[in-house]
């Protein structure tokens, strides 16, 4: 199979691709409650910072509207409130000199992007708070005092805080839909990982603790079923489809009676599908397909127990994650061999030189030049290309928008519409990321005008224009990330350190845990993982036509990321002191399975499945549930690696430059 590199339209169209529904709601919440914040500022007689009142409230409804629980959005509502009341003053210090200015800019941008090195998530809220820093930059004057500036951002988050309320009344609810996410026929396995993590460290009932599990379990087993059903053809495919469709409404029907307190709960169907399925099973080939459906039944009939049970405990369990502590993340990744440092490093030179000429000249055109470098400068160089054909692109398409809605509409109507297009910005941002970019852009030519509208669209897409060639040369030229990516040998490099941390951590006979030994593997786990995900984006801007191949990669990572989170799970009861039992065996079984699933994606070929046996020590014991969970994911990196080469997968995108 050859695959063929993107064009611009190519890319365009995939760079476009919605990632989620439109957020109505939120953002009937986020204007309302910017127009609430205007209002009061304007009664304080707040006149200097009506502007930084409105754009710091629209950035806190979105910090706090975000999906997460109520106990991770007050923590995470307080840093963007504290950063973003430092932000503001800085700037307004910032104004007695240059030299204490630069400064400033250099700490900000430095470290909101150098977050990127504990996560995704991490890395965008540290963007958003630089954008605050940026809006900080251009609408801070000596008018106002730094305190003034600081009463100024404690309304905006005052106002935004009244979103806490309905929070707080729907919690319960909010948390019992998170643990039936995975039971839902819609949601991949990696936004099931995400809401695991959300999930992390907030206190679960047993039962939904177990079910949540499990529902990850089901999620990955349903994932790989319909991955190998497009492989099959005849009566086979025609009896497994039916049993996936099958096991699709038992999931939505857990999902339903979870969130709706509801306990019945009928096996039947999906058991009289295993039926049909194992009278097709006559040959080898079909034993797979057989497995996976009879670890689902297992699966579902665990769940029917949970949701008959009427018992009530008061015990709480909570879901470990990987103990990523400050130090251990710094050690693993702040050096420049991490693209997401050297991609600090370029983005607070140019956004410091960018925001030097807006402190000395407030220009229009520098403002929207170093705006264009915000928005499209990305960790390496095919990224920041596809920003820039995709910003570029949606900015001139709103642009002509902007001309036409001047030519039609009178000025009092442009203002209105400009209103509508900040509705619109919060209503697609961050699923509809073409869109949204769209309707900012129209926002600020009709309500931020210099002479007629023509005038201002047409200055504003060539500065646009500008910032993105100023972006891309500075990905280019500044330590620039350009590599060659040979993707099926890093997912080989992601297994070893998976083995490498299972071997820290597991105790046999001749080696007991250690705490350091078993963070220094993780922190090794840790940069592959970075690496892989990584290597996954860089084909997928890169390549036509990869979709499938790269369902197979993004499903590997998936599985590597929930075994190195169950291995963590099991570092923590080490750590407890809990009295274990010899497991030495399961050690050397896991072990043996990891080295020939890396032996095999570096061959290319299938080797004989390493059998793991299930650790049974005769009740259901927390040590014996983290090894299932540990056994069931090497199972799922077996059959995925095991499909990837047999439909080529992970015999291509090797040395890919």
């Amino acid at each position: 199979m050859n695959v063929e590199k993107k064009g611009f339209f190519g890319r365009l169209k995939i760079l476009s691709k919605p990632t989620g529904k439109p957020l109505w709601k939120q953002a009937v919440k986020s204007i309302f409650l910017m127009i609430l914040a205007a209002l009061i500022a304007k009664y304080l007689g707040f006149d200097e910072g009506l502007q930084a009142v409105m754009f710091i409230t629209l950035i806190a409804t979105i910090i706090i509207d975000l999906p997460l629980p109520l106990r991770k959005i007050i923590p995470l509502a307080l840093a963007g409130f504290l950063m973003t009341f430092l932000a503001f003053v800085s700037s307004s210090l910032a104004l007695s000199s240059l030299p204490v200015f630069l400064v400033f800019t250099v700490i900000w941008a430095f470290f909101s992007l150098s977050l990127y090195i504990f996560s995704e998530t991490a890395g965008l809220f540290g963007f958003m708070i630089f954008t605050g820093y940026f809006i900080s930059v251009l609408l801070v004057n000596e008018k106002a005092n730094p305190l003034d500036w600081g009463l100024y951002i404690v309304l905006a988050y005052l106002v935004a805080s009244i979103l806490f309320i309905p929070k707080f009344i729907h919690r319960k609810t909010d948390i019992l839909k998170m643990v039936a996410s995975p039971y839902n026929p819609q949601t991949s396995l990696e936004k099931v990982l995400l809401t695991r993590q959300a999930l992390s460290g907030v206190p679960l009932s047993k039962k939904n603790y177990e079910l949540f599990q499990i529902g990850i379990y089901l999620n990955g087993f349903r994932s790989y079923g319909e991955l190998i059903l497009s492989r099959l053809s005849g009566e086979s495919k025609e009896i497994f489809q039916d049993f996936m469709e099958t096991a699709s409404q038992s999931s939505l029907k857990v999902a339903n009676g979870i969130t709706k307190h509801q306990n019945e709960f009928d096996l039947k169907p999906i058991e009289g599908g295993l039926v049909k399925l194992q009278e097709t099973a006559r040959d080898q080939s079909m034993n797979t397909f057989f497995n996976v459906a009879q670890d689902m039944i297992r699966l579902f009939r665990r769940v029917e127990e949970l949701l008959i049970d009427e018992k009530t405990s008061t015990e709480k369990l909570r879901i470990t994650s990987p103990r990523n502590s400050l130090q251990e993340v710094l050690k693993a990744n702040f050096n420049l061999s991490n693209m997401y440092i050297r991609h600090a490093l370029r983005f607070t030179l140019a956004m410091t030189l960018g925001l030097m000429v807006v402190y000395l000249t407030h220009e229009r055109s520098a403002i929207w030049i170093t705006m264009g470098i915000l928005i499209i400068i990305k960790p390496d160089v095919t990224s920041t290309l596809n920003n820039m054909i995709s910003r570029v692109s949606f900015n001139f398409i709103a642009v002509i928008l902007a001309i036409a809605l001047g030519f039609f509409f009178p000025h009092y109507i442009l203002v209105w519409i400009a209103f509508i297009m900040l509705f619109l910005f919060r209503a697609f941002y961050p699923t509809y990321m073409g869109l949204s970019v769209m309707a900012m852009t129209i926002f600020v030519v009709l309500i931020w005008p210099t002479g007629t509208v023509f005038e201002n669209a047409v200055a504003r897409i060539i500065d646009i224009s500008i910032g993105a060639i100023l972006a891309f040369i500075c990905a280019y030229l500044i330590l620039p990330s350009r590599m060659t990516v040979d993707l099926p040998g890093q997912i080989a490099r992601t297994i070893r350190a998976n083995r490498e941390y299972v071997n820290a951590v597991i105790p046999s006979e001749e080696m007991v845990y250690h705490h350091e030994h078993a963070v220094t593997n993780l922190r090794k786990y840790m940069l592959e993982e970075k690496n892989l995900e990584s290597t996954i984006k860089k084909i997928s801007d890169t390549f036509n036509d990869v979709g499938d191949d790269l369902s197979i990669y993004n499903e590997l990572s998936a599985a590597n990321r929930k075994l190195t989170a169950d291995i963590s799970a099991l570092a923590t009861l080490m750590e407890s002191g809990a009295s274990l039992p010899d497991i030495s065996r399961f050690k050397r079984q896991l072990i043996d399975a990891l080295n020939d699933l890396a032996l095999s994606v570096d061959k290319g070929v299938v080797l004989p499945r390493a059998r793991v046996d299930r650790y049974v020590e005769g009740s259901q014991t927390p040590l014996e549930n983290y090894l299932d969970w540990i056994r069931s994911d090497v199972k799922f990196i077996q059959e995925g690696v095991e499909l990837g080469l047999k439909n080529g997968a992970l015999k291509r995108y090797r040395e890919i430059s």
